[in-house]
């Protein structure tokens, strides 16, 4: 093993929460023990691993900020003879920064700002931070390393091309907090394989795993090589850290190639920042990284997406079980299903509510659902509720003919109900109605739209 011409990387695909800075930094400097009893050159955390993505309005109370200053210079402290790039957030002259901190030997020895800020669709990353405007290149050792943040490497002719150019990086490294949708991945590894290419660099794209809120991030790390190869694949949906022994003989042999498509390259950067950092001399055994992409099923993929939105959703919220409306149709079917999956059967309550007008099947299938998933059965029939409402509004009604007000009635009881044994128990009610109902109209505003989070909203 040539060791100038080896990093040794510690990835940390890691599942942070929002606003949980303790929690967080616990996981943060477990990884990096973990890394440097492996010997790490360098370990390298997500996009703003340290506050969770996205923190959004946090950023606006001047206390988080300043506590997250000091837990990541607690982090730095117990940094050793290991490089670690952790994001986070900075304030500078009262600006914030979605930042990289390069930490080593007990402190923060630079920075990279976020060039590129994404201001659509989920993203709003305009409302709290400035745009940076300085490349930074790492040199570790002979090793020269472009630093960069997610966005940053979506745009074309902008950092991480100056930092291959301008700064001569052989490797690319990109923080990232880039939330699934389907075939995600593929558009994700297109675009990693394509810059890897143009600028004859590896790529080490480190990207955050879990849910929050309404976003899933899947990981789905990756190390691509100057060819566009995948030298190295990290799981998909799970928190992991990861080692891999990156040999740059390739890139150095294409120094000339990349020499050349320097000279065509005009830079928008009037200057990039440089830091030399010690590289350690790397330790046996190696670490030949896993080339084999986890590649599912269009169908398990969503389906492990949903899983892990409601797990995360569940426990960072500090819910520990659900309860649901199971009506013996598909879509209360599905999320039963989901729930159990993600958060274990002894953690899910299903609730039969069975109207004048639901059907003796549609009760029996969703009592044999319960027995077949496991989980608790409550049964509460609504006649009785129901018609204590008719007779109440009898006189107000009276000469008209029923109609969408009493179908709505009913989804109304059932909301109430369910909402009734969560403030009573503490669980929380999952929605049951999928996207299409929601952009119909063919639900029911406090009644199944009740509830805390919906599995199915986007499906």
């Amino acid at each position: 093993m040539d060791e100038n011409r080896t990093l040794r990387l510690g990835l940390v695909q890691m599942n942070s929460t929002v606003g949980d800075l303790e929690t967080n930094k616990k996981k943060i400097v477990g990884y990096i023990e973990q890394g440097r009893q492996q010997g790490c050159d360098l370990i390298a955390f997500p996009e703003l691993a340290l506050t969770g993505y996205p923190p959004e309005d946090l950023l606006l109370r001047k206390q988080f900020v300043e506590k997250q200053s000091r837990v990541l210079a607690e982090v730095a402290a117990l940094v050793k003879e290991e490089v670690v790039v952790v994001g986070c957030v900075e304030e500078v002259t009262g600006f914030l920064y979605n930042s990289a901190a390069v930490l080593f030997q007990g402190r923060q020895v630079a920075s990279y700002h976020k060039v590129n800020l994404p201001n659509y669709s989920v993203f709003d990353e305009e409302r709290y931070f400035k745009s940076g405007h300085l490349p930074l290149v790492l040199h570790l050792g002979q090793i020269r390393i472009g630093v960069s943040i997610c966005e940053d490497i979506w745009i074309d002719d902008s950092v991480v091309e100056a930092e291959a150019f301008d700064g001569q990086a052989q490797v690319l490294l990109n923080l990232s907090a880039s939330p699934y949708h389907v075939a995600k991945g593929a558009a994700r590894l297109a675009l990693l394989q394509n810059k890897a290419r143009k600028t004859r660099s590896a790529v080490v794209y480190v990207n955050l795993v879990g849910g929050q809120d309404e976003l899933v991030f899947d990981g789905q790390s990756l190390v691509i090589d100057e060819n566009g190869r995948v030298l190295h694949a990290m799981k998909i949906f799970q928190e992991e850290m990861q080692v891999l022994d990156l040999n740059i003989a390739g890139v150095q042999a294409d120094a000339d190639d990349k020499t050349f498509l320097a000279k065509e390259f005009q830079s928008s950067f009037a200057e990039f920042a440089l830091v030399q950092l010690p590289k350690k001399a790397i330790t046996a055994p190696g670490f030949s990284g896993n080339r084999s992409m986890n590649i599912l099923s269009r169908a398990e993929e969503v389906y492990q997406a949903l899983i892990m939105g409601l797990s995360d959703y569940t426990t960072k919220n500090r819910f520990k079980k659900v309860c649901l409306g199971l009506s013996g149709g598909i879509d209360s079917a599905l999320v039963a299903a989901l729930a159990v999956d993600a958060l274990g059967k002894e953690n899910v309550v299903a609730v039969s509510m069975p109207s004048p007008f639901s059907s003796p099947g549609s009760v029996e299938d969703a009592k044999q659902l319960a027995d077949n998933f496991g989980i608790r059965f409550i049964y509460y029939p609504i006649r009785a509720l129901f018609e204590e409402y008719l007779d109440t509004l009898h006189e107000t009604f009276n000469g008209l003919a029923s109609d969408v007000t009493e179908e709505n009635l009913q989804a109304r009881i059932r909301g109430n109900l369910l909402m009734a044994l969560s403030n009573k128990f503490g669980w929380l009610v999952l929605v049951t109605g999928n996207k299409s109902e929601v952009s119909v109209g063919y639900c029911t505003i406090y009644g199944d739209t009740a509830g805390g989070f919906a599995p199915l909203k986007d499906v």
